[in-house]
């Protein structure tokens, strides 16, 4: 099929009319000065603000900060995006003509080096004064969500945090918060209800702040549950220039072409290099960003680009990935080309007047195709989009080709091409719910003054009750004697619970060719890398040697506990198939067949490499959550309209069956979609 090509309209952002929301040299939007508005109505308790990307959602959520002198805790689903938002802060004392409040950032590398440079010894310490001592604080929900748990710390230590962390911020703030599923939409909704009940009876309610976040169905329905009161904001917008509106994204032209198993995007890059030179060439100043999925495709574009563009025609390449190290990620942002995955295309505002990008759902393509155009300075901006072709052919029927196209309708069209992918909504009754019981599994085994514990744990039971139950039958001491069976007999299966993103069973130390130590899946390893096993003391010398030295950012107990401690020599060009093997029957124990399961015994068969049976070894001993399915992989994916990035793997069992399998908070998610071919019911929570 032929490209299509679009004029993507520019869009402009209605500003408020009322000039007393002028402040400073910045005239607020409509939706800015409503979500200020909404902060203040005391009948308001959840704000949704669904403006268009680049239209200055990160402002309208901090003006109760700068203007009203309240505390806001902000969580970012990407340190990446931590540190983009805390460089951009001080942007806004010359603009808003204020004094910017004392603000930090709060996540593991950065709490790591508070320790070092002030000599704390315990995390834990850090983690307090942080959290008493900025108005403005960045983190991740996965920190606030083990905080607010009861699972950070130790003895009353965990019960003390979470009350330091409510007590000194007014209101919380989730952007991007669209990228996350159904388990993380759960353990943020645990936090709104236990929150609402600490501060049911008290003078100041805190409020909650969702950016670029349009409700999924799951949440609409927990927050009607919950009693929460929202308020949704959207922006205004108009495609022509007009009084009273602000241009916020620039015109664009916009070709999509075809992605296929034939046509990966590393071939199409290929094959449009030299078209890519003479554009920098024709625009010399201009920027440009290769986003993909995979961080292999992203090393071997990189390796590419470097070799085509740096080395023989001077225009600098940089790579940001999770596997690169931190500091070049920051540098990565400020070269002519820039390939990325996921850690930057959240959120992350980088100038570029020339995008290429693969999507293969609705979200990831506006989330991309939403970084083109948020800057002014450009003579041009042109964009490829890479798609399946039958989205293609829906976009095509929808609206033509050659077409000028409003960007808001265009969007719209995107979402209506690219098919619905698994809601999971069994998840919340199969698992969703034993995750609230898990916040008070940890309320009961505290300590403390008793009646005021047993009346707070008996309040939020209740809370729980009106999210996850019902009147006629009341679920939660029901569900909380499964969740102490659970924590008893199958504890690999309370830390997928308990955890925000799920465990990383499979991490292993990784020491890489550019001679960073890091942490990484094995998988993704095995199948795109020459490995090397080293002894555990041979690594852990080398990081305390780091560590002594000052030469990094490292801490030893980011290293501790890995599957296995790895040299990758080289980065192969052709990524390799990988089989697993499993030593059980799976026809003589079909009872374990789709449900979710704890299983040791696993073992790589393919692909083949020399330290195939060091790496056997530690995999074989590690208990592992999964589930099990005699549906082959595209078969499963495409029964349960699962996405294209879930991850099945391939294994078979001892006689050479074949079978899919899903590891941990993944496994959960499928158990809960395949709970309709079980027989045992509720069982396979007992393990």
């Amino acid at each position: 099929m032929n490209a299509l090509h679009f004029h993507i309209l520019p869009v402009y952002s209605e500003e408020h009319p009322d000039p007393q929301y002028q402040i400073g040299s910045v005239r607020l939007l409509r939706h800015q000065a409503e979500t200020w508005e909404a902060f203040h109505d005391l009948n308001v308790d959840v704000i949704f603000n669904t403006a268009m990307t680049g239209d200055g959602k990160s402002l309208a959520a901090y003006l109760p900060v700068f203007k009203d002198g309240k505390a806001a805790i902000a969580m970012y689903p990407t340190n990446e995006l931590i540190q983009d938002q805390y460089h951009a802060l001080p942007g806004y004392e010359e603009r808003l003509d204020i004094h910017l409040p004392r603000n930090a950032t709060m996540y593991g590398e950065e709490i790591s080096r508070v320790m070092r440079e002030r000599d704390i010894a315990k995390r834990l310490e850090v983690v307090r004064r942080l959290l008493k001592r900025n108005p403005i604080l960045l983190t991740n929900p996965d920190l606030v969500h083990l905080i607010m748990s009861h699972q950070y710390g130790w003895d009353y230590l965990r019960k003390e945090l979470p009350a330091t962390l409510s007590a000194n911020f007014d209101y919380f703030v989730f952007d991007e918060f669209h990228v996350f599923g159904v388990p993380q939409i759960i353990s943020v909704m645990d936090m709104l209800g236990y929150l609402a009940v600490n501060y049911r009876e008290k003078a100041e309610q805190k409020k909650f702040v969702f950016l670029s976040a349009t409700p999924s169905k799951l949440m609409d329905d927990l927050l009607e549950r919950s009693g929460l009161r929202i308020r949704t904001i959207e922006g205004k917008y108009s495609s022509t220039s007009q009084e009273g509106y602000r241009r916020i994204l620039q015109p664009c032209e916009l070709e999509l072409h075809e992605l296929s198993q034939e046509t990966p995007i590393e071939a199409w890059v290929e094959a449009h290099l030299e078209e890519m030179l003479v554009f920098f060439k024709q625009y010399p100043q201009s920027k440009a960003a290769i986003l993909v999925y995979s961080v292999a495709t992203a090393r071997r574009l990189y390796t590419r680009l470097k070799d085509f563009f740096e080395d023989q025609h001077h225009i600098t390449v940089g790579e940001n990935t999770g596997l690169t190290y931190r500091s070049d990620r920051r540098a990565a942002l400020e070269k002519q080309i820039l390939v990325g995955t996921s850690t930057v295309d959240i959120g992350i505002d980088f100038r570029i007047n020339y995008l290429v990008f693969e999507a293969s759902n609705a979200g990831s393509f506006l989330q991309r195709f939403g970084r083109l155009g948020r800057h002014e300075g450009f003579d041009t901006y042109r964009a490829y989009g890479l798609i399946p072709r039958f989205v293609l052919e829906r976009l095509q029927q929808a609206l033509g080709a050659d077409e000028s196209v409003d960007r808001k309708l265009f969007n719209e069209a995107v979402r209506e091409a690219f098919p619905v992918e698994a809601e999971f909504k069994s998840y919340t009754k199969r698992w969703g719910v034993m995750q609230a019981a898990q916040v008070l599994y940890a309320l009961q085994g505290e300590g403390g003054k008793k009646d005021a514990n047993d009346a707070f744990l008996a309040a939020l039971t209740d809370e729980y009750e009106q999210l996850y139950g019902s009147p006629e039958k009341p679920i939660m001491p029901k569900k909380l004697k499964q969740y102490w069976a659970i924590q008893a007999n199958s504890p690999q299966v309370a830390a997928e619970l308990s955890s925000f993103r799920g465990q990383s069973p499979l991490s292993c130390g990784v020491w890489d060719v550019d001679n960073h130590l890091k942490t990484y899946d094995l998988f993704f390893l095995l199948t795109n890398a020459e490995i090397e096993v080293l002894p555990e003391s041979v690594f852990m010398d080398e990081v305390k040697r780091r560590v002594q030295a000052g030469s990094e950012q490292l801490h030893e107990r980011d290293f501790l506990y890995q599957l296995l401690y790895l040299k990758v020599h080289d980065y192969i060009p052709d990524h390799q198939r990988l089989v697993l093997g499993v030593n059980l029957d799976l026809i003589e124990q079909a009872n374990i067949m789709h449900k979710a399961t704890v299983c040791d015994g696993f073992f790589v068969k393919e692909p083949f490499f020399t330290w195939k049976d060091r790496v056997n070894k530690a995999l074989k001993a590690k208990k592992l959550v999964c589930v099990f399915s005699d549906w082959p992989p595209v078969e499963l994916k495409r029964r349960l309209n699962l996405p294209a990035l879930f991850p099945i793997r391939r294994v078979q069992d001892r006689i050479g069956q074949e079978y899919s399998v899903a590891f941990g908070q993944e496994a959960l998610l499928l158990d809960s979609l395949l709970s309709w071919r079980k027989t045992n019911g509720d069982n396979a929570m007992f393990l």
